[in-house]
């Protein structure tokens, strides 16, 4: 149920591909804390299965059915937030997929594809909420990107080109947008148990080689996100957060 000290109290949240995953965890939990949330993906009845779980619990939601490598359905995904809410005060990039392939093996249709789905997204999405945030004089981007823009990992050449290029994006925007009221900050988690990976035969195999000695769930993750999401993160901007259980670190 709703509690008493919310820290997203009548906040409006965007938050991409939250029909599964991190995305899903994170929209019940700012739901918990008293956002309306805007669910978006492309598969309809797991957006209104999360849209009812919310509601269930006393939450705000709705569900925009959005392909996020279209830029028509991005500009739709922001007219819906607004007709049903009026404003939109914090921005979840984390629709994506990860692509595994020998470098000399990546296609043009993989570029194509992977950049428009795990970056240019990311850029579009900014680019049409911050004008209304920039009016409010308020606004705060959370992008979801990975410990692999950090990383060296083999067959992660474009992923990890894709998730660079947003986590320093990020960093830009914020200086940019700092004097406005307006916070860009970035999560980049390791391995997360989610439906992308549990049938992963090398699943066993990644876990042993995380510090802390299994993956992360989807659960941790979305706690991170609340925390830049929410004023507990109040002078942080063009921050990266990594949480990947000890692989960078250690």
């Amino acid at each position: 149920m709703i509690q008493e000290k919310l820290r997203l109290k009548d906040k409006v949240a965007i938050v991409t591909g939250s029909t599964s995953g991190i995305g899903e965890e994170t929209a019940k939990l700012f739901a918990n804390e008293g956002a309306n949330v805007v669910i978006v993906g492309r598969r309809q009845d797991r957006g209104e299965k999360v849209v009812n779980t919310i509601r269930s619990n006393g939450g705000k939601a709705i569900f925009v059915k959005t392909d996020v490598t279209k830029d028509d359905d991005l500009v739709n995904m922001v007219n819906k937030t607004l007709e049903a809410f009026q404003q939109v005060d914090i921005l979840v990039n984390n629709a994506g997929r990860i692509i595994q392939k020998p470098f000399t093996e990546i296609a043009e249709d993989d570029w194509d594809h992977y950049v428009r789905l795990n970056s240019y997204s990311y850029f579009r999405a900014m680019q049409l909420v911050l004008p209304y945030m920039e009016k409010r004089g308020s606004g705060n981007i959370v992008n979801i990107t990975s410990a692999a823009a950090i990383n060296v990992r083999k067959t992660h050449a474009l992923y990890s080109f894709t998730k660079a290029g947003i986590t320093h994006m990020s960093k830009i925007v914020a200086a940019e947008y700092a004097d406005k009221g307006i916070r860009v900050n970035c999560l980049l988690p390791g391995v997360v148990y989610t439906e992308m990976i549990a049938d992963n035969p090398r699943t066993p195999e990644v876990a042993k080689g995380i510090p802390l000695g299994r993956m992360s769930t989807p659960e941790e993750q979305a706690k991170s996100v609340l925390y830049l999401a929410s004023e507990d993160s109040s002078f942080m901007t063009g921050s990266s957060i990594v949480t990947d259980g000890g692989v960078t670190g250690i």
